[in-house]
């Protein structure tokens, strides 16, 4: 099958869930991205857009015919609420020829595993994961890792790409397809967040939601973000709520419109997605953000709940 590399947002709110006829253009799913590198499913936060994410990947499963198992990799940022309230009703979990990848990052609170299993389990949860059907294989990362996918191999490779000793267990270069690097960022409560950069096929995406800013810019992201086609950035606050008072929103680890287009310019990213939407904003005010944003990046956009990018087609291969 021919070379593959898209994206699709299935949810792009933050906080929490919003409905009504004012919610419509953008929706009202909180964090999931769905990236296809290859053949391969790699899915960035199962807040409630990924019930729909795995509808779908379902769906196509059985209408291909079911040949094999149905492999996904889910990356998560955080365990904050809006960005796993959607992974107990994640389709595949229940289907028995499945096997879902589940990775977090590393925290000196608990183990994301037990996180994820507190969660999903009663009272909370009618079903713990334990009796859903599906394979679970668990894993955590961190800064100094990468997540390498091997031409022929189910089950992804992980090394310290930043220890002189450790980052010689890469495998080589010519059977990797696609990478999955990680940045830890501390400027979100209570113990950070997880930005992930993906390369494939020549591209790279930067998931940079949940993180806020910094005076000159976070240098560390946007190093990070260098040369990024996609950069999707956190802005979830304006100016005014991020800095009046009585009750300024600023150390929330949130961004704002003009933190991440300050981070975009220095990357030298080709094109910026906007994410974390506000609950409190609803179509006629993310237009409106939007618009502020092209003012500062001409290529920066809102995301909207179903949106999709082509990489390999809209960005050309970099000589």
């Amino acid at each position: 099958m021919p070379d593959r590399f898209k994206l699709t947002f299935y949810g792009t709110r933050g906080t929490r869930t919003v409905a009504g006829p004012e919610f419509v253009e953008f929706g009202g799913h909180t964090t999931c991205i769905h990236i296809e590198a290859g053949d391969r499913h790699l899915v960035f936060d199962s807040g409630s857009g990924i019930v729909k994410l795995g509808q779908d990947l379902m769906g196509k499963h059985f209408a291909a015919g079911a040949q094999g198992p149905l492999v996904s990799y889910l990356f998560h940022t955080h365990c904050h609420y809006d960005h796993i309230v959607g992974f107990p009703y994640y389709g595949p979990l229940y289907y028995p020829d499945s096997t879902t990848y589940v990775y977090g990052p590393r925290s000196p609170m608990m183990s994301f595993e037990d996180a994820m299993r507190a969660f999903v389990h009663p009272p909370y949860h009618p079903l713990p994961l334990h009796e859903m059907e599906g394979v679970v294989q668990w894993g955590e990362v961190n800064e100094p890792e990468a997540i390498f996918f091997v031409k022929g191999q189910e089950e992804p490779v992980v090394v310290n790409v930043k220890h002189s000793r450790l980052r010689q267990q890469a495998p080589p270069p010519e059977e990797v397809e696609t990478v999955v690097r990680c940045l830890r960022g501390y400027n979100h409560p209570k113990s950070g967040v997880m930005v992930y950069r993906i390369e494939h096929a020549g591209r790279a995406v930067v998931v940079a939601t949940d993180v806020e800013g910094y005076v000159h810019g976070d240098q560390r992201l946007i190093q990070f973000s260098k040369n990024a086609e996609v950069l999707i950035h956190d802005a979830m606050f304006t100016r005014d709520t991020y800095t009046n008072m009585p009750v300024p929103t600023q150390g929330w680890g949130h961004a704002t419109v003009s933190c991440a287009m300050d981070v975009g310019r220095q990357a030298d990213v080709d094109r910026i997605y906007l994410v974390h939407h506000s609950p409190a904003h609803n179509d006629a005010k993310l237009r409106q953000l939007e618009e502020q944003a092209r003012e500062l990046f001409p290529r920066a956009m809102s995301a909207r709940d179903g949106h999709s990018v082509d990489l390999l087609e809209d960005f050309p291969a970099k000589t």
